[in-house]
């Protein structure tokens, strides 16, 4: 199945890649047939790269640090995203290695959600 959008994210053990999993999660719920989370790892696997190039129109990658793991992993292997966001850096706050509270979860759902919604053409 090709989807419209495939997005990348850290699910790293810190507030903002918390908040930013469950972000994903939460707008792929809510465009299930234009968007899909794709395996951050599988980049690096030959076949899985062909496979996400040919089944995805456009990519985002969000990292929840400015340690930028998913940039480096995809520079590394030749993969190209239509946008990519660093959160803490955008958020203007420093890596917490704790939980997120609400507050963190609803601006990284903001952060995420409009970046989405311009690779989309949605209007919000």
């Amino acid at each position: 199945m090709r989807y419209r959008l495939l997005i990348f994210t850290c699910y790293g053990g810190c507030a903002t890649g918390v908040a930013a999993s469950k972000a994903c999660i939460k707008i792929w719920k809510e465009n299930p047939d234009e968007i899909k989370i794709g395996c951050l790892p599988a980049v690096i696997v030959p076949w899985k790269f062909k496979e996400i190039i040919r089944n995805s129109e456009k990519r985002i990658l969000i990292d929840a640090c400015a340690v930028q793991c998913g940039k480096l992993l995809f520079e590394r292997e030749g993969m190209s995203v239509d946008r990519y966001i660093e959160l803490t850096s955008v958020l203007g706050i420093r890596k917490q290695k704790i939980l997120p509270d609400k507050d963190l979860e609803e601006k990284v759902f903001k952060v995420i959600k409009k970046e989405v919604d311009a690779l989309l053409l949605k209007i919000t």
